[in-house]
């Protein structure tokens, strides 16, 4: 899909939200529109999205266990499987954005949406510059905005809500085996990061490689510089 394509489709599929219309149009910097895109898709149309730079393992028809099938609404694999680090702190464990799959209409991807949608408008404001202004470098991380890290943090407010009860580390992490929580079957660490997690051999079978063929990083790692520079300035 071109970014003209890509335009078209936030214009008809979102026009009854015109502050992610606006948003999507102006934004400057490809990377977050790519994250808040795959969202956008999904809620709009269901279905599953795979990076360019992903490969499929194993048939999709065999990924979730049939008992569960009728529950899922939403299917994501952890990234980084990390143990409860205390109350109040943010939670450690990450589920990867380079493979989704979505029921339409998912109220969890909506609640991301909202969230990455909020943190532009305001780091906008915060650095008092139009939205064909922003800079990567005006973030905390790209990971931060409409990346994983977001994505994780609006999931499990969403489930919270959900459960009518805190969904964090302690409820998702040492995950062996498709996990259901709420509507969301989490996927261990090996399914869709098998190398992040450095291959373990009790966490399930590897269901997808993801190559790591993104140019995003060295916009980030200029980011990063250049938001040193600044603030040493």
């Amino acid at each position: 899909m071109t970014d003209e394509q890509g335009d078209s489709f936030v214009r008809e599929h979102y026009s009854h939200r015109p502050d992610i219309v606006d948003l999507f149009l102006r934004l400057p910097i490809p990377i977050v529109k790519a994250d808040l895109f795959r969202y956008l898709v999904l809620v709009a149309k269901g279905g599953i999205y795979a990076d360019i730079d992903v490969s499929c393992e194993q048939p999709i028809s065999t990924w979730v266990p049939q008992e569960l099938v009728g529950s899922t609404s939403l299917i994501i694999g952890l990234e980084f499987d990390f143990e409860f680090r205390g109350e109040g702190v943010e939670v450690a464990s990450q589920f990867t954005n380079w493979v989704i799959a979505s029921k339409p209409g998912n109220k969890h991807l909506s609640r991301v949406i909202d969230n990455a949608v909020a943190i532009i408008y305001d780091t906008a404001k915060k650095h008092n510059v139009d939205l064909e202004q922003l800079n990567l470098w005006m973030f905390k991380d790209v990971v931060n905005i409409a990346g994983p890290k977001t994505m994780t943090i609006g999931i499990l407010e969403s489930l919270s809500e959900d459960l009518k009860r805190l969904v964090d580390d302690r409820m998702i992490s040492s995950t062996k085996e498709p996990r259901l929580v709420g509507d969301v079957l989490i996927m261990p660490n090996n399914a869709f990061a098998a190398m992040q997690a450095g291959f373990p051999t009790d966490r399930g079978p590897v269901l997808v490689t993801h190559h790591y063929a993104g140019t995003w990083k060295e916009s980030a790692d200029a980011a990063k510089a250049e938001k040193q520079k600044m603030e040493g300035q």
